[in-house]
């Protein structure tokens, strides 16, 4: 790999620091005196004036970079960094996911160099690229379509609710099986932990919650619900009923995506008759990003439901309740699910 910046100014300053250490035996200093001056040990100045003696103030210059010179100069590089920024698929790989044998590929069609898959790592690093865990992302997305939401929608949607002096509620459904959501666990080296979980016909736990913000930003409330199987449009109006009594009479601006649980035919009767106090906001299409719920489901996972191995899915009911509750009791903690989803009140 090429020699950084750093370390050829790292190399510079000691090399200065042998050249000022030969002036100074030149003037009839003693090593002791030029270890003190220079902050070196002794063993160094020794080291540098025996050489000093024997070949003169050249035997103190930098040898420069030691070890094998890389096969790839500066601009091969860059020309290699160029090339996977533009993605796999762009050099004809069937998925998004850059691997060290399709790297290697990908070095030698452009350069006539080829590493071993396992050396490619190392020229990585010195590119500061890293090994990471990709988001999922589908491929209907319309990153237009959200960024019109955040940037237009949004601000309108805060005005409006200021404006009525009504709470925006994020809602969203979730759900958990007896098979667990598997999180990393200590064991024995060589040893590793089995999980034990029942096999086919997972039974469904089926969580709705909502996040609330008042208009002002200063509260927020957190209710949900859980029941066994999964949310229909009917079990969604009874859910929504259930918000509506603790609301009493408040406004309501209600921001979901386009389930079509959320959109069907009894669902939209349902909600023109309650047109009165709750006004409905569409997410974009698959933009699971933008409702903080979503931030809800994956800290409740990875904490109170994390490596559970329950022999009955209703059992799960009580984890999903402590932490819930433990989520409600911390409002700052709530805040920054919306903050994190990119939405400011």
């Amino acid at each position: 790999m090429p020699t950084t910046r750093g370390a050829r100014r790292d190399f510079a300053a000691l090399e200065a620091r042998r050249f000022q250490a030969a002036r100074l035996y030149g003037q009839g200093r003693s090593q002791a005196t030029v270890a003190q001056e220079l902050g070196v040990s002794r063993t160094t100045a020794s080291r540098w004036y025996h050489r000093w003696r024997a070949e003169g103030r050249r035997a103190l210059k930098a040898a420069g970079r030691a070890g094998r010179k890389p096969r790839l100069d500066r601009g091969q590089l860059a020309q290699v960094e160029a090339a996977l920024l533009k993605g796999p698929a762009a050099h004809g790989f069937a998925t998004d996911l850059w691997t060290l044998p399709r790297i290697a590929t990908v070095m030698a069609r452009l350069t006539r160099v080829h590493y071993h898959p396992a050396h490619v790592w190392r020229i990585l690093q010195g590119l500061n690229w890293s090994l990471q865990r990709p988001a999922r992302q589908a491929r209907e997305r319309d990153e237009a379509a959200i960024r019109q939401w955040q940037r237009r929608r949004w601000p309108r949607v805060k005005k409006n609710a200021r404006r009525r002096r009504a709470w925006i509620v994020f809602e969203d459904e979730s759900g958990v099986s007896q098979q667990p959501v598997v999180r990393r666990t200590w064991a024995p080296r060589g040893q590793t932990p089995c999980l034990r979980h029942t096999g086919a016909n997972w039974k469904r736990l089926s969580i709705a919650a909502a996040l609330a913000f008042r208009w002002d930003g200063r509260r927020s409330r957190l209710y949900f619900q859980t029941r066994p199987g999964t949310y229909t449009d009917g079990t969604l109006i009874t859910f929504l009923r259930t918000v509506k009594r603790h609301f009493r009479g408040q406004r309501v601006v209600l921001i979901w995506d386009g389930l079509g649980a959320h959109k069907s035919g009894r669902m939209m009767r349902y909600l023109h008759a309650q047109r009165r106090w709750l006004q409905v906001e569409r997410l974009p299409a698959y933009a699971p990003e933008l409702n903080p719920v979503e931030l809800l489901w994956g800290n409740l996972k990875a904490r109170e439901l994390a490596n559970r191995c329950p022999t009955d899915v209703l059992t799960l009911r009580r984890p999903v309740r402590v932490g819930c509750t433990r989520i409600r009791q911390h409002p700052a903690l709530v805040r920054a699910f919306l903050r994190h989803a990119g939405l400011e009140l």
